[in-house]
């Protein structure tokens, strides 16, 4: 009888992994709001906001940058041979609810019936970021140059904004080496996302939030004697102490 691995183990804190550090936008970036403008905006697509401290500054929402990380993941896993199925294959998630045979990029980030193993918190920017506004046209798919009377501004994040990046991960084994095969793919998540490889946000056909992680740190945290303690850390990329 095959012995399943068993996804559903938030009834104990085994181990708490916790990811810190820097995001660097290597290129533009823009987590949109859709096509409608805010209400008073000067541009006709403007990046998503949040005010903080009286200020009102864009953000990269923790959903997209999961959402992203999700993907990636999901991409390594196929170039490695294993069978993945969508995110909203109804049907495959429901067998999965029904055998409680779980894949193991579920038993990472969840499904409708299985809460991730992955949290990817808000990244906001660290100090004052710079945007700029590039003017667009509209492109004639049948004449394959500008149509007329079509132009739009779009606001957009600079490069090298610097945003401040946590990603908590309950339960997986990811340093000083992992145990099984969800371990494994999210420390080569770490290493694509250190080597400047995910992109999150709009124009990402076109180089468009391009990201890179940097200065980034761990902590692995268990229960002794009651209390949470950090049992080790160190660099991503680097030692453990």
């Amino acid at each position: 009888m095959k012995l399943l691995p068993d996804y559903r183990d938030f009834d104990k804190l085994k181990l708490l992994t916790v990811v810190e550090g820097l995001l660097v936008n290597e290129t533009p970036l823009r987590v949109g709001v859709g096509r409608e403008p805010p209400l008073g905006s000067a541009v006709d697509i403007a990046p998503l906001r949040i005010s903080i401290g009286g200020r009102s500054v864009p953000y990269i929402p923790g959903s997209s940058l999961k959402g992203s990380l999700r993907s990636l993941v999901e991409s390594i896993a196929r170039a490695q041979g294993y069978s993945i199925h969508d995110p909203w294959d109804w049907v495959a998630i429901e067998k999965e609810k029904d055998s409680l045979d779980f894949c193991f990029i579920c038993g990472i980030f969840g499904n409708t019936y299985l809460a991730g193993h992955v949290k990817v918190y808000d990244a906001y920017p660290v100090g004052e970021p710079l945007l700029f506004v590039k003017t667009g046209v509209g492109i004639s798919r049948d004449f394959r140059g500008v149509k007329p009377g079509i132009l739009y501004t779009e606001e957009q994040v600079a490069p090298r904004v610097e945003w401040a990046f946590r990603m908590d991960v309950i339960n997986i084994k990811l340093f000083p080496e992992p145990e099984e095969e969800r371990g494994r793919l999210l420390r080569q998540l770490l290493d694509f996302l250190q080597q400047g490889m995910v992109q999150v946000g709009a124009r990402k056909t076109i180089g468009y939030g391009l990201l890179k992680l940097v200065k980034g740190e761990y902590r692995v945290y268990e229960i002794r004697d009651g209390r949470l303690e950090v049992t080790l850390r160190g660099a991503i990329g680097g030692g453990s102490r």
